[in-house]
């Protein structure tokens, strides 16, 4: 069982605080006040995305797309508005979903046998195939985003427009300074080998 569907007793939180409140107290004396701080902020992005990631996956257990399904969806949707479009090619779309090929290949896959896109062989490097979104999966598109939206949003709805604004701009941040020392660690890395 996850934090989202599991309500503890009074004696059960009383416990949990003293013991975190023990572990906050060593990871301080061992590390430093300031190192408190990343291993606090590194946590609760942790919990946020479990527990982001077990609501979303409650409510797409009712749908036949799930979330990186509908985002190929609309990134097939947006492409095709764009005049000429020869669609997109699965490398282009693992790179726009940051994940891998063999990902994008299932999901293309799940997506092509309901009829929600096509596959079609580039004209001028048959190795190539390009991904082109369906009418069906236009369809899908238009119903499906503006509730997914709506959804997404009442998510935080704890939260003023203000403080949205606020962390999303914290949070890209964050994102520019991981990207920037993975770089930088990586490359350290390589170094001492």
């Amino acid at each position: 069982m996850n934090e989202f569907d599991r309500h503890l007793s009074e004696e059960e939180n009383v416990k949990i605080n003293i013991i975190k409140q023990q572990f906050e107290k060593r990871i301080k004396e061992l590390a430093g006040e300031k190192a408190m701080q990343g291993f606090e902020l590194s946590g609760l992005i942790r919990r946020i995305g479990n527990l982001y990631e077990s609501i979303v996956n409650l409510d797409y257990g009712k749908s036949e797309l799930s979330g990186p399904r509908l985002a190929i969806l609309m990134h097939l949707y947006i492409n095709s508005d764009i005049e000429n479009s020869e669609g997109i090619t699965p490398t282009n779309l693992s790179h726009f979903q940051h994940v891998g090929k063999n990902t994008i290949s299932s999901l293309v896959y799940g997506l092509e046998n309901q009829g929600l896109l096509i596959r079609e062989n580039d004209p001028v490097d048959r190795r190539i195939y390009r991904l082109k979104i369906t009418d069906a999966g236009r369809t899908a598109v238009k119903q499906l985003v503006p509730k997914q939206m709506q959804y997404m949003d009442s998510m935080s709805s704890e939260l003023s427009n203000e403080e949205k604004d606020q962390l999303i701009i914290l949070l890209r941040k964050l994102l520019h300074s991981l990207q920037i020392n993975s770089v930088s660690m990586r490359n350290q890395k390589q170094k001492e080998i």
